[in-house]
């Protein structure tokens, strides 16, 4: 934990000045716990604040229309080398309740831009339109900050959203994707967000391939809420905030989209969607290993359905184990189902909890029992089968033929071996 108090009087005492501003005092007026810690520095020299910094751990430098440093990848600090009054320096920021300072060595607010009122009144204004705009980005973060404040949105900002929302085709793709994290991760309701987006016409910016979604009409019997679009959002409010995650995020975003493709039976959508995440979902997500976990839940997220209709055992749960996150899986599912107009979901309520039992059983027989050394102990010369041989017998491990090694061996003897 970074001592940001002492990290403040460090830049007061070499002639500069440093104040917790942002998320952090926001969150404090509002009585809300806050993870972040955001210090704004004046009147200091690059070289000195750097020196200071290196005292507290690793650092880099980002941004371009306003650079910021990260420390130890938790406290953001944003830098103005100039000595200007603490009035100028608000005007630089996005939002009035986001322009609010604070100095822990008095414990005294400076309000300038209204903040406090704004924050009273919960609502969401931005500061200057010039400045505002020099980072797009935060167009969608105004967006975000309705949803998990709560807050009302000015109609200056939003006609502001609305009429620079273009601005927002040249904004890097690890920016939306942070303001995505925030509002699935910390927003109760997340569907506010996107419903923002939609009436301001930024979603299309971001998620073109999601705004077709509103025509695509489902079975009224299954789907009594509509189209598409309308169960994507309702699904994104289902989980409570301790079980969501991104790849959840990201199959709720994705899982339906090959409808659009295979509309009216929607045959053979999951597969469309997923391929159709692939093209696309890569201009957004960078983390390979996300992108292959989200793959799998679009993939297979009817897998659970498949599973109510035609029944299922242990062994139909290991093998689906072994191609995806099942817990994950559960999840997207719960969402799935209560994320419609249906009354009636009792059965497949039951169906999840039945396959998180076997699961549970079943999961510590998933690891394969035979390895390359044992086939090497069996006698076993021909290497170059070893990955054909381990897959068969990994099958029957699956197929509980095998329980144990000395099964295990006894299979490979009698119907492997040649």
């Amino acid at each position: 934990m970074i001592d940001y108090k002492r990290l403040i009087e460090d830049v007061w005492e070499a002639g500069g000045k440093a104040y917790l501003v942002g998320g952090w005092v926001r969150d404090r007026l509002l009585g809300r716990p806050s993870e972040d810690i955001d210090i704004e520095v004046i009147g200091i020299e690059r070289g000195k604040l750097e020196e200071i910094l290196k005292g507290y751990g690793r650092y880099y430098r980002c941004g371009k229309a306003y650079e910021i440093y990260i420390l130890a990848h938790k406290v953001e600090i944003s830098f103005i080398e100039g000595d200007i009054e603490l009035g100028e320096a608000a005007m630089r920021r996005d939002f009035t309740i986001n322009a609010l300072y604070y100095d822990p060595r008095d414990e005294k607010v400076f309000d300038c831009c209204g903040g406090k009122k704004d924050l009273e009144e919960g609502i969401l204004r931005y500061i200057d339109r010039k400045n505002f705009l020099e980072d797009p980005i935060r167009i969608v973060r105004g967006a975000e900050l309705s949803s998990r404040l709560g807050f009302e949105i000015s109609d200056d900002l939003l006609a502001l959203m609305y009429e620079n929302r273009e601005l927002l085709r040249d904004a890097a793709s690890e920016r939306f994707v942070e303001e995505f994290r925030k509002i699935y991760l910390l927003s109760e309701k997340p569907s506010r967000a996107f419903e923002i987006m939609n009436g301001t016409g930024t979603l299309e910016m971001i998620l073109p391939e999601i705004i077709g979604l509103k025509d695509i009409i489902q079975d009224e019997i299954y789907h009594p809420e509509g189209d598409v679009y309308t169960h994507i959002l309702m699904m994104m409010d289902i989980l409570p905030l301790e079980e969501r995650s991104m790849d959840i995020f990201w199959s709720i975003i994705y899982h339906d989209v090959g409808k659009a493709e295979t509309w009216p039976d929607f045959r053979g959508h999951a597969k469309r969607s997923k391929e159709i995440f692939l093209e696309e979902g890569q201009r957004l997500i960078k983390d390979k290993k996300l992108i292959k976990r989200v793959a799998g839940l679009i993939e297979y997220h009817e897998e659970p359905l498949k599973f109510l209709i035609e029944g299922f055992d242990r062994i139909k749960v290991k093998r689906l184990a072994v191609k995806v996150d099942i817990e994950g899986l559960l999840k997207l599912y719960r969402c799935d189902v209560l994320g419609r107009g249906r009354k009636e979901n009792n059965q497949e309520l039951e169906t999840i909890e039945a396959i998180k039992t076997i699961y549970e059983e079943v999961k510590e027989e998933l690891k394969p029992i035979v390895r390359g050394r044992d086939l090497i102990e069996w006698g076993a010369g021909d290497r170059e089968r070893f990955s054909e041989i381990l897959e068969i017998l990994y099958e029957a491990q699956l197929d509980e033929k095998i329980k144990d090694i000395e099964e295990a061996k006894v299979f490979y003897l009698r119907k492997i071996k040649v």
